[in-house]
């Protein structure tokens, strides 16, 4: 063997042969391609975790679709729903409002002093006297209460408005056993008679109005003030009193305590 046959022999044993550079250029291309594969499947589907980038398959993908009825909100398919076809609430769900509860009415009594039974003048009225009759019937009470006889006229000492309408009961009982007894029950009577028959019209109106507001529930002072005075005073009151009494035979002082006063 020459020598030359030598050499090139010895560059052949370094250099590799042509299949395995064959192989070795299809193996890199494969390798190429799986690589290029693996980056356009990472840019095209993200896969939630960072950490790890795969496709999922159709199959998963379908699985974890919603159905179409989850997609639409709940608060719009209950709203439908009660549209539609109303659920009935049970009774005892119901909340319902108390019933109110109408508290009764507190009957006032009637002043105490107005009387309720003038027997001096009932007896009169039923037997059918005449106002002039009536009137006599009245002085001659007051004669017996202590009235000063002036003539056919009588002159009687009544306690003002004032103070009497401004009487409770509490005050007249503690004045029973008393000198002003007499005296109180007298200056009632006076009252009484002339709001029911010497009054305005005359018929006691405003007597009747004042105990029909008083059962249903009114106050003294308001229903006093209401339909007794009336729109007056009770000095006004007062004078209208002693000047028709006058002009019936009766001449009436107004005294005064210095008790409770009602004002006007």
């Amino acid at each position: 063997m020459n020598q030359t046959e030598t050499v090139r022999k010895r560059h052949r044993r370094g250099k590799p042969s042509m299949i395995t550079m064959l192989r070795l250029a299809v193996v890199s291309a494969a390798a190429l391609g799986v690589t290029a594969f693996v980056l356009w499947l990472k840019k095209e589907t993200p896969h939630p975790s960072a950490a790890i980038a795969v496709r999922e398959s159709p199959f998963v993908q379908a699985r974890t679709l919603k159905s179409p009825l989850q997609t639409v909100q709940s608060s719009g398919l209950a709203a439908y729903g009660l549209k539609k076809d109303p659920v009935p609430t049970p009774a005892s769900a119901v909340v319902q409002a108390p019933p109110q509860v109408q508290e009764p009415v507190v009957k006032k009594m009637p002043p105490v002093w107005l009387l309720a039974d003038v027997p001096e003048f009932a007896d009169a009225k039923n037997a059918g006297l005449s106002a002039a009759q009536t009137i006599d019937q009245l002085r001659q009470s007051l004669r017996e209460s202590g009235a000063r006889q002036m003539g056919q006229a009588v002159r009687f000492g009544m306690l003002n408005l004032s103070e009497l309408m401004a009487m409770d009961s509490r005050a007249w009982t503690a004045s029973l056993n008393t000198p002003v007894a007499t005296e109180n029950r007298a200056s009632a009577m006076l009252l009484t008679f002339y709001l029911t028959y010497l009054d305005r019209a005359g018929n006691g109106a405003g007597v009747k109005a004042l105990l029909q507001a008083m059962e249903q529930g009114m106050s003294e002072e308001n229903a006093v003030r209401e339909f007794i005075l009336a729109g007056r005073s009770v000095a006004e009151l007062e004078r209208e009193m002693g000047r028709v009494f006058a002009d019936a035979g009766v001449e009436l002082q107004f005294t005064r305590r210095g008790g409770l006063a009602m004002r006007p």
